[in-house]
């Protein structure tokens, strides 16, 4: 702020903290220390948010009005005026696709397509594709607005609802879904303000089409957010997009998959802006828009804007790989992919799930025989040695258990003998303990503290008291008694259970970190004196483990790894589950947690879009049973189902058969029936 000093976020008075905001309406005091007194401002529902975040949207919106006024419908009706006098070659149409995710915005939407179609010359051209969470509370108006005779005018209103995977995920789901020759990216924070848009869109592909007839280009209008010109909401053909195999790459929250695209179309030369268009972006940051329960839900802080740049750095060899797909299209042949055209059908229709996951940020390798053999083994192995380290764990042997993984590191099942996921997601920082300060949701998790430990204090040891003896891990326990109760796991809260833990179940409804995929849990547990949880390992490198501690009495403690912990009610300890960890209870009071996980921060890919599937679609499960089964394929003969063993497995079992004169082999129950060549003469 200029050197002036900002309080701090947890401190200033409610009357303080609006004056630090209200400074905001001027650019120079827009920091990222302002941005973090608004979150935790917003947060504070109960306190100062009451009132400070409602009066602050009140001078926001007093602003926008004025400057709607004086300047966006001024240029409006010059721009309109200016379109009508425009004379000039007449060019192609093209089919536009507009990609719209939104959430708690039915408004926002509204004023972004109606000022789209108020500004198009040709609307009916155009298709409007949404994307809205099946548990966003605003979904009925959204339902209203798709149907509304308003929107008639477009080609068709397409509102898609499906789990909240976040917004990169959802353009590719839309994208799937278009059929136009240019996808638009589109936010429910946009203004349409010049007229013509779609002419000048015409007139630039047109252009960029004489040189260059292959059609893979990126393009963009001016949103006025980048005074220095940068680049926003990017629109590609459909040639870019059939190339790639995605719209968005889906390792980033939000902001740098933009950057991503355009990164892209600078290192081919093909990155154009249409000249004359301005579309407003009513950015929060830029007090355009007020703050609200959306902002909430997707807040970039630093903690997340440093993670993102960082990851984006990392992975500059896959945008040089994707890069040279571009290129490798654009020498090939130029009718290889004509543009799209919308399909005929009723203004509104609407999908409840997506059929397949959205599609991973790159293509997947060329699998070989060789390397299904590989995974084939390794999979083997990883169960076999896992189950013999339990087993001596449970025995109690542990010299024994870690001779065992020394082993199986020699042999190349696992880099590090006290970290073995069943699941091993290479790439991935492997460290036992993370520093809590990298998740933004700690602080804010560390605020509720007191709310949630009341609560969950209030339901324990009643006799509707849900934390219950563990069932799920019950192998673990050498001794003693451990408890749980999942609020959330499978990728949906548990009602049962969040019935007893409302405060608590609105409070995690905040952080779409740890409650917006699937294997994640959220868990009350409860360790009881004299307990003993024996040595484990987690089965996948791919999430993390978050530690709200409620109860700690002395006699506690946490080993990961080799790093033993004694845990600080009310500070969040962030570890890798995958290490092998083990709980010790010594004390004479009951140890209570809440447990959450959240997804690995460098992981990417065709990993995290799996994983952030709220629940997994049949697709999914089929590949989850051949992956876990060691199957390559499955097939239908017939009224038989034929499954196709990875090579490993297929070569043992053809051994088998023709050493003891085995045709196959069927479960009927609990019998086995084996059929044998001469059983049939």
């Amino acid at each position: 702020m200029s050197g002036t000093p900002m309080p701090a976020t947890d401190g200033p008075s409610p009357m303080r903290a609006l004056g630090w905001l209200l400074l905001g309406h001027l650019a120079r005091y827009r920091t990222a220390k302002l941005q973090d007194l608004a979150t935790a401002t917003l947060r504070d529902a109960g306190g100062r948010g009451t009132w400070v975040v409602p009066t602050l949207n009140a001078t926001i919106r007093i602003r926008h009005a004025g400057r709607q006024a004086l300047y966006l419908r001024p240029r409006q009706m010059i721009s309109r005026i200016a379109a009508s006098a425009r004379t000039g070659p007449a060019v192609p149409a093209q089919q536009i696709s507009v990609l719209c995710p939104t959430r708690d915005r039915p408004a926002g939407l509204y004023r972004l397509l109606t000022s789209m179609a108020r500004t198009a010359v040709d609307p009916s051209r155009i298709e409007i594709l949404c994307y809205v969470d099946s548990d966003d509370p605003r979904l009925a108006a959204y339902r209203r607005l798709a149907a509304s005779r308003r929107l008639r005018r477009f080609a068709r209103v397409v509102l898609h609802v499906g789990p909240p995977v976040g917004v990169p995920p959802a353009w590719n789901t839309l994208a799937e879904l278009a059929t136009g020759g240019y996808l638009a990216m589109a936010n429910d924070d946009q203004l349409y303000v010049d007229h013509g848009w779609d002419v000048a869109l015409d007139r630039r592909v047109a252009q960029v089409a004489q040189d260059h007839p292959d059609r893979v280009a990126c393009l963009y209008f001016d949103a006025g957010q980048y005074p220095d010109g940068g680049c926003d909401f990017p629109i590609v053909s459909r040639d870019w997009y059939a190339t790639l195999g995605y719209y968005a790459p889906e390792l980033f929250q939000q902001w740098q998959a933009e950057r991503w695209i355009f990164d892209l179309a600078r290192r081919i030369d093909r990155l154009y802006p249409i000249p004359g268009i301005f579309v407003d972006h009513l950015h929060y940051q830029d007090y355009k828009a007020p703050f609200d329960a959306t902002y909430q839900r997707h807040r970039m802080t630093r903690e997340k804007s440093l993670a993102d740049q960082a990851l984006f750095i990392r992975t500059a060899p896959e945008r040089a790989r994707a890069a040279e797909l571009l290129r490798r299209a654009m020498t090939a042949d130029p009718a290889r992919i004509p543009g799209g055209q919308p399909s005929e059908g009723p203004p509104m229709a609407e999908t409840i799930q997506p059929v397949e996951p959205p599609p991973a940020h790159r293509p997947a390798p060329a699998r070989t025989d060789d390397t299904g053999t590989r995974q084939y083994i390794l999979q083997t192995a990883r169960r076999y040695y896992g189950n013999l380290i339990d087993a001596w764990h449970y025995g109690g042997r542990p010299e024994e258990a870690r001779a065992c993984a020394d082993l199986a590191v020699e042999q190349g099942v696992w880099e590090h003998p006290l970290q073995r996921a069943r699941e091993h997601v290479p790439g991935l920082r492997a460290t036992p303990l993370h520093d809590p300060d990298d998740f933004w949701f700690v602080g804010y998790l560390e605020e509720h503290y007191p709310q949630i430990r009341a609560e969950i204090e209030q339901v324990l040891d009643r006799p509707a008291d849900p934390v219950r003896p563990t069932t799920d891990d019950n192998a673990l326990i050498r001794r003693g008694e451990w408890k749980q109760a999942h609020l959330f796991r499978d990728g949906q809260w548990q009602e049962d259970v969040c019935r007893h833990f409302p405060a608590i179940r609105a409070i995690l409804a905040q952080i779409p970190e740890v409650t917006t995929f699937n294997p994640g849990v959220i868990t009350v547990s409860r360790v009881e004196p004299g307990t003993h949880i024996m040595p484990h390992c987690g089965p996948t490198n791919a999430l993390l483990r978050v530690h709200l501690p409620i109860r700690i009495p002395p006699g506690v403690w946490l080993r990961v790894a080799d790093h033993t912990t004694v845990w600080q009610e009310g500070r969040c300890l962030v570890f890798d589950d995958s290490f092998e960890h083990e709980v010790g209870h010594d004390g004479t009071q009951d140890r209570v947690v809440l447990i959450l996980d959240t997804l690995h921060p460098d992981l990417g890919g065709d990993h995290r879009a799996r994983l952030l599937q709220r629940r997994l679609t049949t697709e999914e499960q089929i590949i989850a049973f051949l992956r876990d089964g060691g199957f390559t394929g499955v097939a239908k003969n017939g009224d038989h189902i034929v499954l196709q063993p990875e090579p490993g497995l297929r070569d043992m079992i053809q051994r088998y058969m023709r050493a003891t004169g085995i045709d196959g082999v069927e479960l009927r129950g609990d019998d086995v029936i084996w059929h044998r060549a001469d059983d049939k003469a």
